[in-house]
């Protein structure tokens, strides 16, 4: 994978994007309801929505009209990344933004002018052919009629990955940029941006996104510097960093796996574990497991999945060596063993998206019947016991549980009920990257939270985090982190140190100092990674 041609890429179509929409935007708030021009006729309530998204009392509220733009860009950005992806690995039945071996267009649109247009899309073709054959009048009808097919198959992607592809809103429609089609469009960007070996791995989506938000991150720390404190909406820019694969992979072997291993210890599992750390003398205390479904694992910062789609390959060894069909496990790993959540509706969205590709390219017909996974965006619902949870996160652990009701058949009862679920179970198993955060860069609310909350290891959300991971811990469960070595050793943890000693056992350790993360810029972050067991 060619991470530094995909950062240069990221950052470049961000960059674009952005422009391209904010031109489209400052077109459609100088325009007059009263009297658009004819081609926008049909559209003035999505003009209405694009005024109301950046106004206030119907002056231009700057800090709207910016989230805005960078929600819009963002939107386009996910679903162009999202199919060049499903593209190169023959999910979509028709590539959708990729062209066919020498040739140019889209092959979906190649197909669609030869009259080959899938029963799946929800399209006006009479419409469609008579732009194409220019019976009516267009600016650009390739582009008109290539738009109704890209925005027909994200709708028809709706159904299945409710997450990547909730329907477009008309007014989103009218933003997207105008050239698609062009050798200097943003599609074909995509293409060259995301070679085939890049798309060889579902870590190439998360890469991507650490890499959008990298100049947003960079922000983020300038500001800190004038000590201007890192609020919510800023936590997730400021505090995600893509775990090194052979990290994941260690945490994960030596959790999930040793689990695993303790209770079956002639499974061949093992061959399969290359940062596995076999005991000399294996303990006779441990969390029983049975069967594959009795394993539980939790992200509770789950960023962009990383964690999560390895720990999806590992539960499919398991599972085969149990002798389930291939066709019951991405569903029985979705349903039962993998959980996670994060405060970055982005983020979580990516994750749901990395776990949805890892079970379709395990079984090509799973998109006939698919489950979606238990990966949830952090959010308040209005209600008390998840107030300030875009603050603080799955530190927040409800207690005064209340009823919800968002209405009968209501998407949101269902995503309250799994975050409910999410933030009051324990786990098998706890594996994550925690956000790093000291106490001088927590927004007042924030900080006063953890004073209260976790005393012993308020110094930074890091060490917040190894309370709160162990807390979501089942007894004699497994939980293991990457983080900043400094609560080995600092006064400041003592009392953290103390309680972990006295109340649980360092299974393994891996101390890694500075530049464990050198893949991604080198940031100087003396690092530790471990697995406590919880006994």
């Amino acid at each position: 994978m060619n991470k530094s041609g995909l950062k240069k890429f990221a950052t470049n179509i961000r960059i674009e994007l952005l422009s391209l929409v904010k031109t489209k935007v400052d077109y459609f708030l100088k325009l007059d309801i009263s009297n658009l021009p004819i081609e926008f006729k049909s559209y003035e309530s999505s003009i209405k929505e694009i005024k109301n998204r950046c106004t206030s009392d119907e002056k231009l509220d700057k800090s709207k009209y910016e989230d805005f733009i960078e929600e819009v860009s963002y939107t386009w950005f996910n679903r162009l990344v999202a199919l060049r992806f499903m593209d190169v690995n023959d999910i979509t039945e028709t590539k959708v933004i990729s062209p066919l071996d020498g040739h140019t267009i889209p092959a979906i649109f190649t197909e669609a002018k030869s009259g080959n247009i899938s029963d799946d899309l929800n399209i006006d073709r009479t419409q469609f052919f008579n732009i194409l054959d220019k019976k009516v009048e267009s600016k650009d009808g390739d582009n008109e009629c290539y738009k109704m097919l890209f925005i027909s198959t994200c709708n028809y992607y709706s159904s299945i990955m409710p997450f990547m592809f909730e329907s477009i809103s008309d007014y989103t429609e009218l933003l997207l940029p105008d050239d698609l089609l062009s050798a200097n469009s943003i599609r074909n960007k995509v293409i060259d941006g995301m070679s085939e070996e890049d798309c060889s791995d579902i870590e190439v989506i998360g890469w991507l996104y650490q890499f959008y938000i990298s100049e947003k991150k960079d922000d983020v720390f300038e500001k800190l510097k004038k000590n201007v404190k890192i609020t919510p909406s800023n936590i997730p820019a400021a505090t995600q960093l893509f775990t090194p694969h052979w990290i994941v992979k260690y945490m994960v072997e030596n959790s999930l796996g040793k689990l695993w291993m303790l209770n079956h210890p002639n499974s061949s599992l093992k061959n399969s574990m290359k940062y596995y750390i076999d005991e000399d003398t294996p303990t006779t205390t441990f969390l029983k497991i049975s069967t594959p479904q009795e394993l539980s694992l939790i992200d509770p910062c789950c960023g962009s999945g990383h964690v999560l789609t390895y720990a999806f390959d590992l539960l499919t060894l398991i599972y085969e060596e149990e002798g389930y069909s291939k066709s019951e496990i991405p569903t029985l790993i979705l349903e039962n063993n993998l959980f996670g959540c994060d405060i970055d509706k982005r983020a979580s969205t990516l994750a749901n998206f990395a776990l949805t590709m890892k079970a379709r390219l395990y079984h090509r017909r799973f998109f006939k019947k698919p489950t979606n996974p238990n990966i949830v965006e952090l959010q308040e619902f209005g209600t008390q016991e998840f107030k300030g949870i875009k603050n603080f996160g799955s530190l927040l652990a409800p207690k005064d549980i209340q009823s919800f009701d968002d209405g009968i058949f209501s998407k949101n009862n269902a995503q309250y009920d799994l975050q409910l679920k999410i933030l009051t179970s324990t786990y098998s198993c706890v594996v994550t990257n925690p956000p790093y955060m000291g106490g001088k860069g927590m927004n007042a609310e924030l900080a006063d939270f953890v004073k209260n909350r976790y005393p012993d290891s308020k110094s930074d959300l890091f060490a917040v985090f190894m309370e709160r991971t162990l807390e979501l811990t089942k007894q004699n469960g497994f939980m293991s982190m990457i983080n900043q070595h400094s609560w080995m050793f600092l006064s400041s943890y003592e009392k953290l140190r103390e309680k972990i000693i006295k109340n649980h056992k360092i299974d393994t350790m891996v101390h890694l100092g500075a530049r464990a993360f050198e893949e991604i810029g080198g940031e100087v972050v003396q690092s530790v990674a471990f697995v406590l067991e919880n006994k």
